[in-house]
């Protein structure tokens, strides 16, 4: 995984010193000793929770109950009056000033004289009303509201009581394998919030320090699950790749909540104990919300993009799991405490309550679900395989009684106006249809493939298997097909195959030091006997023990407990290794027997595919070749000038033809800085792919030299030379001409390396431009000298290769220059493009139906 799952990994380094690995040990020491403060303040407060819901539920005529709700943002104001209080005359409204006498200080003052009190008892309380008149009344205490049981409120406890605890066991479990994970962490700290979320772990009874600890537990635990389920969906199982790029994204929702923490601390205190406080530190819930909505949504887009881009089939397995679960879970929780709000509906939270409780449950099964049976974090399993299908069993039957007490649950409870009976009848209906169309029958074949049952009937399937493998062509897809279909019907979790090369066996997807040469132990056994070979480690065979350490040691590392012979028909073309099943049972004769069969069809079948191949294997190199050229062929007009460039008072044409796919001939405008612009064209020697590379390195050499600016042609050209020289076989060099035109003054400055003279016509006169110095790429170093001249208004340049002007006929009759520059003079009205045209037609009409001989190349520049 990426580096901020690991931020708290420390491995030592091979062979270093005991003394360098104390501070490591250290650090664990502090993980474990953090750990185990978690465990007892989160323990202390589900015991201490749960033990005063269960008084309530089972005693409540014990206990008195709080006879109001005050709300200390509004000043102390009371907000609910339950019957005992509104027989003293309290109202909603009424301030609360005091009780029994001593100035009223916040809910731990008001749970201090409740919880010992006894029902009947009386409890003094001095209020202003609304008209600001003080009196002081008697409340006398009624018990609790005793417990309507029914299946509602039976699974309502279940899941107050349960779902905490195998949450936290969990958690506790995942740290406790992986301490210096940081997803350990994360995963502790969203799973403790189920002990938070259902509320009804009552821990305001516990007076003194307890009240505090677990009030500051209380706060700690809301404002970081969310932060912790954002950094979940960032870090597991891999990191997303949008952090890897905007890091800082998370941060933009993290900061405040975060910061929201010490907001949570004052309130908490202000409602506790410092009730004058209360209106000055008034909790942004509304922002709380929406940045816990925030941060859910951010979780689900990061784990979906993760879904589309994971780097292996488990993990997107695991990402897929996660995401139903969760939006499952935690989407009824969005839109009734996000979503709705944001329109104006507010639910009252009983309603939402338990609306939300039979869902949000969900999410910590799920996460359960894939870090154990999934082993997203590679967890140590210490269940055998027993006992571990027993419990998946088990669960699917609680599943079913959790369906049937939901069923319930939706005709028990009150009808309110956001679940009315049309949305009750539609989910009971969809639940029997769920069980009625043998959805159970499913997950527990499901259960059965995953957890070691044979559901289904193994020989027939591989009988299937020995007679499908005949038809495969394909190496990869044979093997990986009889791997799979093997692994899935015996649950035999590790397969390894070693295939032939030459002499030796490779196996697949490892470093050659794992390979078994024909005269090994393994592969001679493997041939004489011809049936598959089981080993027993307790009581090994001769063979085993006398084979070489290292063979012993790559039997070992894939955990060989079975080797498969695939025979061909003259040697041994592969072994297949099977490892020890899932259900830690010994292969039966039967499997046995099958196997070889497998193995047998699957040996004829490499072998079909490898004479497949191999007469395959010519027409496809042909093909492979043609493609290439054609590659090579598109990368080469690539390199050529893909836009004309706009240069004033000239006007510019340039195009070549190549002789077969690829050329050797190259031309090209290259802009340069204060508005000059470069001139090349030339002739490599030889064709097709040789020439081209060598073209493209000419291209490459030319255009790194003129990023320097320099003004002095002829220097750059003998650097240009030393490259090619460099870059190329002692018998390949090109025929080269650079020049470089200035606007602003008309000149232009131009070497010719051994090219044919690029011809400038002006008027009447014809002019050959052959200043410069021999081909470059032949010789190491070459002098060039430069020459200038001015352009004027009318003035054409043509440049061009031998292709055009020894164009020849069938009767190998040339061309010739005299007729290129006829023909360039008869087309001297035309703009650049036409001149280009019209030469190209005028040679293709003398040569007619003979065959292009060479690359044949045209630069035309025309000044305006």
């Amino acid at each position: 995984m990426a580096a901020p799952e690991d931020l708290l990994t420390h491995q030592p380094l091979n062979g270093e010193k005991p003394a360098a690995r104390r501070p490591v040990r250290r650090f664990s020491r502090a993980l474990y000793l953090l750990l185990a403060a978690y465990i007892a303040i989160s323990l202390g407060y589900y015991a201490a929770g749960a033990a005063a819901a269960v008084q309530k539920w089972f005693y409540p005529s014990d206990y008195a109950r709080v006879p109001v709700d005050v709300n200390e943002e509004a000043g102390s104001v009371i907000d609910v009056v339950r019957e005992e209080a509104a027989k003293a005359g309290i109202r909603a409204g009424d301030r609360l000033k005091s009780l029994n006498g001593v100035p009223f200080s916040g809910d731990y003052q008001l749970e201090s004289y409740v919880r010992h009190s006894r029902p009947g008892d009386t409890l003094s309380a001095t209020i202003s009303q609304s008209n600001g008149i003080a009196r002081t009344v008697s409340i006398r205490l009624a018990p609790g509201e005793p417990t309507a049981w029914n299946a509602a409120t039976v699974g309502l406890m279940a899941a107050v009581l349960l779902l905490p605890l195998l949450s936290l066991g969990i958690g506790y479990w995942v740290v406790a394998a992986r301490p210096h994970n940081l997803n350990a962490w994360l995963v502790l700290v969203v799973l403790s919030y189920s002990e938070v979320f259902f509320g009804n772990l009552d821990w305001k009874w516990w007076p003194g320090a307890p009240f505090v600890i677990f009030g500051f537990w209380l706060v700690t635990i809301n404002t970081l699950a969310y932060p912790a389920l954002l950094l979940l969906g960032v870090y597991f199982p891999e990191r997303w790749r949008l952090d890897v790029r905007w890091s800082w994204l998370k941060w933009l929702i993290l900061g405040p909540l975060l910061a929201s923490f010490p907001m949570g601390v004052l309130y908490f205190y202000a409602r506790s104990f410092g009730a004058n406080w209360g209106p000055a530190i008034a909790y942004p819930d509304a922002l709380f919300r929406a940045l816990i909505a925030i941060s859910i949504i951010f979780f689900w887009i990061a784990i979906f993009d993760k879904l589309r881009t994971a780097s292996t089939a488990d993990a997107r397995r695991r990402l897929r799991v996660l995401l139903i679960g969760s939006a499952v879970s935690l989407g009824p929780m969005e839109v009734l405490f996000a979503i709705l709000p944001f329109f104006g509906i507010n639910p009252h939270f009983n309603i939402g309550y338990e609306l939300v409780v039979p869902f949000f449950a969900i999410f910590p099964l799920t996460l359960a679900y894939v870090l154990v049976v999934q082993r997203a974090m590679d967890l140590r399993i210490l269940l055998r395989m027993g006992t571990k299908y027993t419990l998946a069993r088990g669960l699917v039957w609680l599943l079913r009684a959790a369906l049937v007490a939901f069923l319930i649950y939706l005709f028990s409870v009150p009808t309110h106006h956001l679940v009315d009976t049309e949305a009750r009848i539609a989910a009971i209906i969809a639940l029997i249809l769920m069980m009625r169309f043998r959805a159970f029958r499913h997950l527990s074949a499901w259960v059965d493939r995953q957890f070691f049952r044979e559901a289904y009937n193994t020989e027939l399937v591989l009988t299937e298997l020995s007679d499908q493998v005949r038809l495969f062509t394909d190496r990869d897809a044979l093997i990986e097909t009889v791997t799979r279909r093997i692994s899935d019907v015996l649950h035999v979790p590790e397969i390894a195959v070693w295939l032939r090369g030459s002499d030796t066996l490779h196996l697949l997807g490892t470093p050659a030091a794992m390979a078994l040469s024909d005269g090994s132990a393994t592969v001679q056994t493997v041939e004489r006997t011809n049936h598959p070979i089981t080993l027993y480690r307790e009581d090994p065979d001769e063979w085993f023990l006398e084979a070489p350490i290292e063979e012993r040691r790559a039997l070992d590392r894939v955990n060989a407990e079975v080797l498969l012979g695939l025979p061909g028909r003259d040697r041994l073309l592969g072994i297949i290794a099977l490892g020890p099943k899932k259900s830690e049972e010994p292969y039966a004769s039967s499997d046995l027997r099958l196997l070889r069969t497998v193995a047998t069809q699957t040996g004829l079948a490499l072998e079909v595919s490898e004479l497949a191949h191999s007469l395959a294997r010519e027409a496809a190199q042909r093909e492979r070749i043609n493609r290439e050229i054609e590659i090579a062929r598109e990368v080469q007009e690539r390199l050529f000038p893909q836009r004309i460039p706009q240069v004033k008072g000239l006007d510019l044409a340039g195009y070549c033809r190549p002789a077969q796919s690829v050329g050797g001939d190259y031309y090209d405008f290259i802009e340069l800085e204060n508005g000059r612009l470069g001139l090349a064209i030339g002739d490599i020697s030889g064709k097709g792919i040789s020439a081209a590379l060598l073209m493209a390195s000419l291209r490459a050499s030319l255009r790194g030299m003129t990023l320097y600016g320099s003004d002095d042609l002829a220097a750059l050209m003998q650097k240009v030379n030393r490259l090619v020289y460099e870059a190329s076989a002692n018998n390949r060099y090109a025929t080269f001409f650079f020049a470089v035109y200035d606007g602003s003054l008309r000149e232009l400055h131009y070497v010719n390396a051994g090219h044919n003279p690029p011809v400038l016509l002006r008027g009447e006169e014809v002019r050959r431009l052959e200043t410069g110095g021999p081909v470059i790429g032949l010789l190491p170093r070459v002098h060039y000298v430069q020459g200038s001249l001015t352009l004027a208004p009318g003035d054409v340049l043509l440049a061009y290769t031998d292709g055009i002007s020894e164009a020849m006929t069938i009767a190998d009759e040339e061309w010739g220059e005299e007729r290129m520059i006829a023909a360039l003079e008869g087309a001297r009205e035309k703009n650049a493009a036409g001149m280009v045209t019209e030469i190209f037609r005028a040679a293709d009409a003398f040569t007619g139906a003979a065959p292009q001989h060479d690359d044949m190349t045209l630069l035309v520049m025309k000044v305006n």
